[in-house]
């Protein structure tokens, strides 16, 4: 059986083993990890790279390896979770707002300018301040802040759709506006979502490093990518380097991932970039053609 085309190409391979290799991470945590994420032994503090410790321990004493390795679940249950509430949410009411245009959709998409217009870590910062720095806390936090994203993508399909003939066809059979929507519009408007949803993906696992860099974040000694790089920045001056680079790396990793996994998932949806090239320098022969 072959694959499809968008599955045949490097950067699918590479994202895919990327996330297979996250995944392993995820589930054989205990497995992987040779010592407790948040056990602190001050014995042991700030020790190189050694086969004791491949990553060597922070200033508090505990392995980066483990943390690191702990860390995946992390940062990616906050990241999924976030975009799947942020995509629940954002679909349905772009598809409303963008099917009913009235003061009720200008209202919605002045309330999305509101959102967008603060900056993300500011607007971060304060939520998390007011609900405190729970992992659930922010990632209800960053949901709020994809949730424009997804709406005004529906929204723009939808205002493109809904005037095409087959919306006009399906009105004069006698098409409820519910049947329409979710028959209709939804599942060819879908398509910049779904690649969305890898993007932001990423997205996500950024801006939760970056709250937890400044502190707003989840709190020690919880294990996650940004609170490792702010907590090992300090010594790096000092020529301590492992405590933030491993953390920077798997952050660098998850994110390229997502956003390899995003470019193939738009050109697996996309029925016009599935399509062959035609070859270079040959004329297509026609009926009639004489030599």
């Amino acid at each position: 059986m072959k694959l499809p085309l968008a599955l045949r190409r490097p950067a699918a391979v590479i994202g895919l083993l990327l996330l297979a290799l996250q995944i392993v991470m995820i589930v054989f945590a205990p497995v992987i990890s040779p010592y407790s994420p948040v056990e602190a032994d001050a014995l042991a503090s700030l020790q190189p790279p050694s086969a004791a410790h491949w990553f060597g321990t922070d200033i508090t004493g505990m392995d980066v390896f483990s943390r690191v390795v702990y860390a995946t679940r992390i940062n990616l249950l906050i990241s999924v979770v976030s975009v799947a509430v942020a995509f629940a949410v954002g679909v349905p009411l772009g598809l409303l707002i963008g099917f009913y245009r009235g003061p009720a959709s200008s209202l919605a998409m002045r309330l999305f300018d509101f959102i967008q217009a603060f900056p993300i870590f500011v607007l971060g910062m304060a939520l998390v301040a007011v609900m405190g720095q729970e992992i659930w806390n922010v990632a209800i936090v960053l949901a709020i802040l994809f949730i424009p994203i997804f709406a005004r993508l529906i929204r723009a399909e939808v205002l493109s759709l809904r005037e095409r003939p087959f919306v006009a066809a399906a009105r004069c059979s006698g098409a409820t506006d519910r049947h329409i929507m979710f028959r209709h519009l939804l599942p060819n408007a879908m398509m910049p979502a779904m690649v969305q949803v890898s993007i932001s993906i990423g997205m996500a696992i950024l801006l939760t490093a970056g709250l937890s860099f400044i502190g707003a974040g989840v709190r020690m000694p919880t294990p996650e990518w940004g609170l490792m790089v702010s907590t090992g920045a300090q010594q790096m001056i000092l020529g301590v380097w492992w405590v933030s680079l491993f953390p920077g790396l798997a952050i660098v990793v998850a994110v390229l991932c997502f956003a390899l996994l995003g470019d193939v998932m738009r050109d697996a949806l996309d029925p016009t970039r599935a399509r062959k090239p035609a070859r270079a320098g040959r004329r297509p022969q026609t009926t009639g053609e004489t030599a």
